[in-house]
């Protein structure tokens, strides 16, 4: 045969007809199931993509919120405006020695050291002055995360399962988070307790400042204890503690001194002259 063949072509039969006919609607129908089939493929791997692609995204999102949280919360520039570290220059100042934190006091300042009742570990330290208080606690934090963004969300939390409210605040002192909580007046009936948390990430270590009474209603009471919280040096150790740990602090060695030179001051000198009895008519 050539390249070019020569087919006879002869008048179809009824039955011929009927079977090409036949023929050609089975070949519609194969092809449009092959196309639906097709079709059907194709959305489906649309669809499988668009899932991977949204698992993906969300994947991607979980992970930068989760990395969000780890990061050090601080205001600009701690390590000169403090709280500041052992290991970085500080301003000289009358501070009270409590062994992780070294505290700022001045003229007038009450300090109530909170402890556990069962081990008697000193596990905070509160500065009060002018009506308004701060406490303190320190935190042990891996070198390279902090801690406040993760505890001001479990905080948020925490409060709304109460009852409470909170809001977010960005002050001189970084991200706060202002609550109020239901509580009981001195009378006893409901109403609310206000407080304002505030958290620094250093290097290693995390301190948290809760401010109550005037601190948070009086604006320059707040100022003030403020300015004693940023004079804080934090000596958080050397020793290998976990994240999160409390750091427990040290009750003034001063206190003891001053103890022992009040007792010996007590004690009865057999050669000093005793009270005199004065009559009076």
């Amino acid at each position: 045969m050539g390249l070019f063949s020569r087919f006879k072509k002869s008048t179809p039969t009824d039955d011929d007809v009927r079977a090409d006919d036949e023929l050609t609607d089975d070949d519609e129908l194969d092809a449009q199931d092959t196309d639906t089939e097709a079709a059907d493929r194709a959305d489906d791997d649309a669809d499988d993509d668009e899932a991977e692609s949204a698992e993906a995204a969300e994947s991607d999102d979980d992970i930068d919120e989760e990395e969000a949280l780890l990061e050090k919360s601080a205001p600009f520039g701690r390590s000169e405006k403090g709280p500041f570290d052992i290991s970085e220059e500080y301003p000289e100042h009358d501070r009270l020695d409590l062994g992780a934190l070294k505290v700022p006091v001045v003229d007038g300042m009450q300090v109530r050291l909170d402890t556990d009742d069962d081990s008697q570990r000193v596990l905070a330290v509160t500065l009060i002055h002018d009506g308004g208080g701060i406490q303190l606690q320190a935190f042990a934090t891996p070198r390279s995360e902090g801690l406040w963004n993760t505890v001001r969300g479990q905080l948020a939390e925490s409060v709304t399962k109460q009852g409470g409210e909170s809001t977010k605040l960005h002050t001189t002192l970084g991200k706060e988070l202002a609550i109020e909580v239901p509580a009981k007046t001195e009378s006893g009936r409901p109403g609310k307790r206000a407080m304002r948390f505030a958290g620094i990430d250093g290097p290693r270590w995390f301190v948290r400042a809760v401010f109550s009474g005037k601190a948070v209603t009086d604006d320059e009471v707040r100022a003030e204890l403020s300015a004693l919280f940023r004079g804080v040096v934090v000596d958080r150790g050397e020793e290998a503690m976990a994240p999160r740990e409390l750091i427990a602090l040290t009750a003034p060695q001063v206190d003891q001194d001053e103890a022992e030179e009040k007792k010996d001051e007590d004690e009865l000198n057999p050669f000093e002259r005793g009270p005199e009895i004065t009559e009076v008519r």
